[in-house]
C-alpha cells in the first residue's frame, strides 16, 4: 500500500490546492454532502479526503480531477468509471485526519480517532473473535480503548480491500493487531489469509500486548 512515483510528483508538480480549489473539484454528490456537516473540522477532514482522492486518481489515471466519475459496486463499494486495469483506491476520514490510499490491487484504509470505547464488551462481542478478546482481556485497562481501535482499524481496511465491507462479520476475521500487525485467519470469501499484507503505524505502547 502506497503512492505510486508518479502520483508523488504530480503533488509536488501541483502543490497543495486551497480550500476554494479543492471545492471545485468535487462533484455535485459531494459537495452537497460538504454543505451538511455542522462543524468546521468534520467538513475540513471531508474535503481533504474527496479532493485528495480525486487528485491522486488524476495523476495516475492522467484525467482532470473534477471529470472523474465514480459509481457504487453492488456491495456499496465507490469504483472509479473507466479506471485503469486493476486500479484500486480507498479513503478514511475523522476529524483533523485523513488518509488515501491507490494502488494495481485491492487497498483499503481505515483511521480512528482515538478515545475510551463506552460498552466495550458489547462492542468487543460485535467485533472481536474469542481469540482477540482473551488478549484485550489481558492488557492493561488503560490500553484496552487503544487496542480495541487497533484491532477495528486493521480489520475495517481488510474489509475494505476485499470491497466487502460488513456484509462479512468482522470477528469472522482474525488478525494480529501487535507491532508486526497480519491477517492471522480470514473467512474463504476474502481468499487466502497469505494474500493480505496490513500496514500500521508502530505503537509502542501496545508492543508489550500479551
Amino acid at each position: 500500500m502506497g503512492a505510486t512515483d508518479h502520483a508523488q510528483g504530480a503533488f509536488a508538480d501541483h502543490g497543495t490546492p486551497d480550500v476554494n480549489h479543492a471545492k471545485l473539484i468535487l462533484d455535485d454528490e459531494e459537495a452537497d454532502h460538504l454543505t451538511r456537516f455542522i462543524h468546521a473540522e468534520d467538513r475540513m477532514s471531508y474535503l481533504a479526503a474527496h479532493a485528495g482522492t480525486r487528485l491522486l486518481l488524476s495523476a495516475i489515471a492522467e484525467r482532470e480531477a473534477d471529470k472523474l466519475r465514480f459509481e457504487r459496486s453492488e456491495l456499496g463499494k465507490s469504483v472509479l468509471v473507466d479506471a485503469p486495469a486493476h486500479l484500486d483506491f480507498s479513503m478514511s476520514h475523522a476529524r483533523g485526519a485523513v488518509a488515501v490510499a491507490a494502488a494495481y490491487m485491492p487497498v483499503g484504509v481505515d483511521i480512528e480517532p482515538l478515545r475510551d470505547i463506552r460498552d466495550m464488551n458489547e462492542m468487543s462481542e460485535i467485533v472481536l473473535a474469542s481469540e482477540e478478546r482473551r488478549i484485550l482481556a489481558k492488557t492493561p485497562n488503560a490500553l484496552q480503548s487503544r487496542l480495541f481501535l487497533r484491532y477495528w482499524t486493521i480489520k475495517e481496511s481488510v474489509l475494505k480491500a476485499a470491497g466487502v465491507g460488513f456484509t462479512i462479520s468482522p470477528k469472522t476475521l482474525i488478525v494480529d493487531a501487535g507491532s508486526s500487525p497480519a491477517v492471522l485467519s480470514a473467512p474463504a470469501a476474502l481468499g487466502p489469509t497469505e494474500q493480505w499484507r496490513v500496514i500500521a503505524p508502530p505503537n509502542a505502547s501496545l508492543n508489550e500486548t500479551p
